[in-house]
């Protein structure tokens, strides 16, 4: 077995997870870093995910199983965060798992002098293994550059990930980082966070992580709410960018999370509206209603901000889609989204591609 000296935890917020949890468990537990801990944090579960953790924590003596009343994964994470006593964590969704018993060994002896490891990691869907796209389309660039940015954070979107990756606790804990208050989404903001505060970050372009698609979980969820909820994150980043960066130039990070947002909510409101276009027009003129969107879809529909997208069919299509909010053309809008759904073209711009033949 592998022996290094720094102590990995972790954790593995859970809630009505009875189906996945075991082969989660099973999966950290067969690793071969010996200097390990699971953390398993039950956020409330009505199922049996309770009796599988403790039964799992009584048969290892590296799990400790935490409770707490129905709360959230933020919250189940930010307890996590609180009781872990490793010098790096890693979190794990309960439905995911790790592939092979040497990913933790492999991401600890990558670290180096980074805060943040980011490893690829692969797509299980509906049965079938598909490769996302991988941290080497931006790793190449300098982090404090605009398309290492968007394209870690948004196109590609790997950084916004709270999974796949190896963070130094101690740099959690000094500059104080935790997760928000949010139902969905609090791992991108998470990260936003991170990187703002000047994360040195490190790259291992293989699979580190299996994500599962799972329509019972936040991601795959139809919120009618999801404005709301998508524009306060954005606003906590606008501040967060004004106090910690300063003049860094980071923006871009406000006006393509208002993009993506809209764009993305212009999706799930077609796709479970009845797929009409009023349903995605109702969506794009609740993101016109709030300042702060109308800001940025001003600034880049002028061409403010563009020049950290990239590549160029990226650069147009955010271009092309401000200037319809900016001039309130929704209509227009809604038949491009629903264009580039009955087509196929937001799977072919994904990071997996188009997912069934």
């Amino acid at each position: 077995m592998v022996n290094m000296d720094k102590k990995i935890s972790v954790i593995v917020p859970v809630y009505n997870a009875e189906t996945y949890l075991p082969q989660c468990i099973e999966s950290i537990l067969r690793q071969d870093y010996e200097a390990l801990e699971l953390l398993l944090i039950d956020d409330g579960s009505s199922d049996k995910s309770v009796q599988i953790c403790e039964e799992y924590g009584r048969q290892s003596g590296q799990i400790r199983v935490l409770t707490q009343k129905n709360s959230g994964v933020s919250a189940a994470r930010n307890m996590g965060i609180q009781h872990a006593e490793g010098d790096y964590i890693l979190f794990v969704d309960a439905d995911d798992y790790l592939p092979g018993s040497g990913v933790i060994s492999h991401m600890a002896s990558e670290m180096g002098e980074a805060d943040i490891l980011v490893g690829d990691y692969m797509r299980l869907w509906n049965g079938k293994m598909l490769p996302a796209g991988s941290c080497s389309s931006f790793s190449g660039f300098l982090p404090e550059e605009g398309a290492f940015r968007f394209r870690g954070f948004f196109s590609v979107g790997t950084l916004s990930y709270v999974w796949c990756k190896m963070y130094r606790r101690s740099f959690l804990q000094e500059n104080q980082l935790c997760f928000g208050d949010y139902t969905y989404a609090e791992d991108k903001l998470f990260n936003f966070h991170c990187y703002i505060q000047g994360a040195k970050y490190a790259f291992l372009p293989e699979p580190v992580y299996v994500y599962r698609k799972n329509d019972a979980s936040a991601s795959y969820r139809f919120r009618p709410d999801s404005v709301r909820g998508w524009m306060a994150i954005a606003e906590e980043l606008e501040r967060s960018v004004g106090k910690e960066a300063g003049d860094k130039g980071f923006e871009d990070l406000t006006a393509c999370t208002i993009f993506f947002a809209a764009f993305f909510d212009g999706k799930m409101n077609y796709e479970y509206g009845g797929k009409t276009l009023s349903a995605v027009k109702k969506v794009l003129k609740e993101y016109a209603s709030y300042p702060l969107a109308k800001k940025y879809f001003s600034l880049l529909a002028r061409g403010k901000l563009l020049k950290n997208i990239s590549p160029f069919l990226w650069k147009g299509m955010v271009w092309g889609f401000a200037w319809g909010m900016w001039l309130h053309c929704y209509g227009v809008l809604s038949l491009g989204i629903k264009l580039l759904i009955d087509w196929r073209i937001d799977e072919r711009l994904s990071d997996t591609g188009l997912r069934e033949g």
